[in-house]
């Protein structure tokens, strides 16, 4: 084992021996830099989210002395300094020799809010295996980036742009009112090399979300694959990959630092978004719908062997004018697509919801009085069919057919098909656990969308469906 290595290993051992004791952490991971690099560029900044049922001061305090006790002689580096940083936001201790723990620690709810509100951080982190306790994904998941996430963002970079303009930059850290806490702002001067270094992070990490959303992918690109991915899109202002190139010979090469760099940091930013506007512009919108509601939605088992109606609908429920609508065999599908503007419908045996077999019709309850094998089966985490009917598999595999051989991704569409197929199809375009998705309920007439651009498919999901399916796929609904 390399020196270097030796070192990360005794500094991700003296970490879990911190957090190991302490029964109020649900979840300790360390994430970013650190966990990257090969060598030990990354010890001035190991991020370390930590997560806890209810955040007090007592909890708080606690958590930052353990890490100060932390000595640097037992992680093989005598001469360096520990510091804590436990602000939130760009704050940076890079200074020679110093080891910094920047600890940032969230109770459950503090964890919601920040999924919430900055997705990209999140979904991120939830790359990264815990050191103790749940993932990350397990206590509140991500699910998913869109183009909505990256253009709610945009205000906020421009304020960010507009901090570092005044020569400084905000972070927020924790004060405790009646014990719980809350969050204030405060701000620390910048000098020139850190205006360079944030202008660098805001081109890098906009030019790798976007990349994120479109392709469904949680790595970042490094700067070659970066570029010549940008370079496929004649949309891109190709000033902006000059401008990068710039910024990333100087971060990474010690080249000269660009011109004006908050002016065209700025011109980036603007650029960059109209792209992200004219390529939203350009795409396709394919929606998958949950049927209306029928007189059989009442908690039994409700497949293909029954074929009820659905409850009348007063009006149209969505006034955009698709080109095609698929539907099911079944009646409530085949009902509830004359609810859309469609040019023409096809009927597609793709879309049937999942055959219960013997079970349909039954409630859970019944289900365990006949069927108790089915119930231990899942709660094992298998997939066992229906007695006489299909599993999550078998339904996956149909779902796959229809999105490979049927769905045109080039032009507007409507699909109206059942829960345990909208589950398939949420499987299919995120990295979801399938031993989960039974916990996922979409009610009726609600769904997502999936985004069809340049031979790209990403999801967009209403913020509201997106929140409850974050709950309902968390330890929370456990």
């Amino acid at each position: 084992m390399s020196k270097s290595k030796k070192i990360k290993e005794d500094i991700k051992n003296s970490i879990i021996k911190v957090v190991e004791d302490k029964q109020y952490i649900i979840s300790t991971t360390i994430v970013g830099s650190f966990m990257d690099s090969t060598g030990l560029d990354g010890i001035s900044d190991i991020d370390i989210v930590i997560i806890v049922e209810k955040l007090t001061k007592n909890i708080f305090d606690e958590i930052n002395s353990s890490f100060q006790r932390i000595r640097s002689s037992e992680i093989g580096l005598d001469d360096y300094d520990i510091l804590i940083n436990n602000t939130f936001g760009p704050l940076k201790f890079d200074t020679e020799k110093n080891i910094v723990f920047h600890l940032m620690v969230y109770d459950i709810e503090g964890h919601i809010q920040h999924v919430e509100q900055s997705p990209f951080t999140c979904i991120s982190w939830e790359n990264y295996n815990p050191v103790k306790g749940v993932s990350l994904k397990l206590v509140y998941p991500a699910l998913n980036l869109q183009y909505t996430d990256i253009l709610e963002s945009r205000r906020g970079l421009l304020n960010y742009l507009s901090d570092i303009d005044k020569g400084c930059i905000t972070f927020r850290k924790y004060v405790f009112n009646n014990d719980k806490p809350e969050f204030v702002k405060e701000s620390f001067e910048l000098d020139n090399k850190h205006k360079l270094e944030y202008s660098y992070h805001i081109t890098y990490h906009l030019l790798n979300n976007f990349y994120k959303i479109i392709t469904r992918e949680i790595d970042s690109l490094d700067k070659e694959d970066l570029i010549k991915f940008y370079l496929t899109f004649s949309l891109f202002p190709t000033h902006n990959v000059l401008f990068f190139e710039e910024l990333y010979s100087w971060k990474k090469k010690g080249g000269k630092p660009p011109l004006k760099i908050l002016e065209n940091t700025n011109l980036f930013i603007t650029d960059f978004f109209l792209f992200v506007e004219k390529c939203s512009a350009y795409s396709k919108t394919i929606s998958f719908r949950r049927h209306a509601k029928t007189v059989l939605n009442d908690g039994t088992f409700l497949g293909i062997k029954r074929d009820p109606p659905v409850k009348l609908i007063s009006k149209k429920v969505s006034n955009f004018k698709y080109e095609i609508g698929y539907h099911s065999e079944l009646l409530r599908s085949s009902q509830t697509i004359n609810y859309y503007h469609t040019n023409k419908s096809i009927e597609c045996s793709l879309l049937n919801e999942i055959d219960y077999g013997l079970a349909e019709g039954l409630n859970i309850n019944e289900l365990k009085l006949k069927f108790p094998n089915i119930i231990s089966e899942w709660e094992k985490g298998e997939d066992p069919k229906f007695p006489e009917g299909e599993c999550q598999k078998d339904v996956l595999s149909r779902v796959q057919s229809f999105i490979d051989e049927k769905l045109n991704v080039n032009q507007d569409s409507i699909v109206i098909t059942h829960l345990v197929v909208l589950r398939m199809i949420l499987f299919n375009y995120l990295k979801l656990d399938l031993k989960n998705l039974f916990k996922v309920n979409i009610e009726h007439l609600k769904g997502f969308d999936i985004i069809s651009f340049n031979g790209y498919l990403s999801t967009e999901i209403s913020e509201e469906i997106r929140s409850k399916l974050r709950r309902q796929l968390s330890i929370l609904n456990d």
